[in-house]
């Protein structure tokens, strides 16, 4: 792992949306958690992070980074849509979260992504709790290298939905 490749992981997903400086240090900070985990934990006395998570520290604080509005978790595909639209704006999309909350989890996944086709792609990231669902958006047009970079950083990560 390598100071470019988390550095790029965080520009795909800002897209835009974030400084050069603020990503530079985001990505610094993951890079001190995985080249030293036990002096990381040390000084960062309010992590909730425990040594028995199925996820190393370096991957839990890169998803730390992740939780201001860049990452979307939860146990119900409405509230996750919710949280979709909160980062979109107000009367960004059509779709009301209220729309999904009888379908099953595939079909209101399926209906999200189309919501969001052709621009974006919902990915399934990682997994470091309990929360059903943890994803991200990605550009479509991204889409390609950003999963070629998870692959490389070893993160778990595949569209949530195959078209």
């Amino acid at each position: 792992m390598n100071q470019t490749h988390i550095t790029e992981f965080f520009d795909l997903i800002a897209d835009g949306g974030l400084e050069q400086n603020d990503i530079l240090a985001m990505s610094a900070e993951v890079l001190k958690a995985a080249n030293d985990a036990e002096s990381y934990l040390a000084n960062d006395k309010e992590s909730a992070y425990q040594a028995h998570f199925a996820i190393p520290l370096w991957e839990w604080v890169l998803i730390e980074q992740l939780e201001d509005g860049l990452l979307f978790r939860a146990n119900k595909a409405d509230a996750l849509y919710a949280q979709i639209e909160e980062a979109f704006g107000e009367g960004e999309l059509e779709l009301t979260s209220a729309a999904l909350k009888d379908l099953s989890k595939a079909d209101a996944l399926r209906l999200i992504q189309k919501e969001l086709d052709p621009a974006y792609t919902l990915v399934n990231f990682s997994k470091s709790l309990n929360d059903d669902m943890q994803v991200l958006l990605m550009r479509s047009n991204k889409l390609d290298r950003f999963l070629e970079l998870c692959k490389t950083l070893e993160l778990a990560a595949a569209p949530s939905c195959i078209n």
